[in-house]
């Protein structure tokens, strides 16, 4: 009886050790998950609430694969530590926006400019017709409103962190 007591005493100890090692790893290491969620009113991917975020830079990014990037440049004042969007357009796609339409592959992804005051700036100075280069890509969210490639343009594929996983 006193050894079964031993036994479970020692098997406690080892798992708070354990437990504390992880904590102890995960505080001063990058962690290899973690979860996302949009905490804005107007989510730019509404059907996205709960996200995995494996952070391992991809190999390879298809189409409507969901990627995440810290932000930089025009999406500076994001306060979160990553942007979560969805690939719609890979290098070698042809990208068309005309009238507020974007296309890729002749296949419309977003529409309209929203987050436009077109008093300063007309749809018109989007437009553009071409292919999307080497090591870029075009990311959209699904929201109207949402502050994607169609207003700053390409993201660097060396810039994603990781991919992203839908939970609900």
């Amino acid at each position: 009886m006193t050894e079964k007591i031993h036994q479970s005493q020692q098997r406690a100890m080892w798992l708070c050790l354990f437990a504390a090692f992880m904590l102890a790893f995960f505080y001063w290491f990058k962690p290899p998950i973690s979860l996302a969620y949009d905490p804005h009113v107007e989510k730019c991917l509404p059907d996205l609430h709960l996200a995995l975020l494996v952070h391992f830079t991809p190999s390879t990014i298809k189409r409507e694969d969901y990627v995440f990037w810290k932000p930089a440049g025009a999406l500076n004042y994001i306060k979160q530590e990553f942007v979560l969007k969805r690939v719609m357009g890979i290098p070698g796609d042809h990208l068309q926006i005309k009238d507020g339409i974007v296309k890729i592959n002749n296949s419309i992804v977003a529409s309209g400019f929203s987050l436009l005051d077109n008093k300063k700036i007309h749809v018109s100075a989007f437009a553009r017709d071409e292919v999307i280069p080497p090591g870029h890509v075009f990311m959209v969210g699904t929201h109207p409103r949402s502050n994607d490639s169609r207003y700053w343009g390409y993201l660097k594929t060396q810039d994603i962190v990781g991919r992203g996983y839908k939970i609900f």
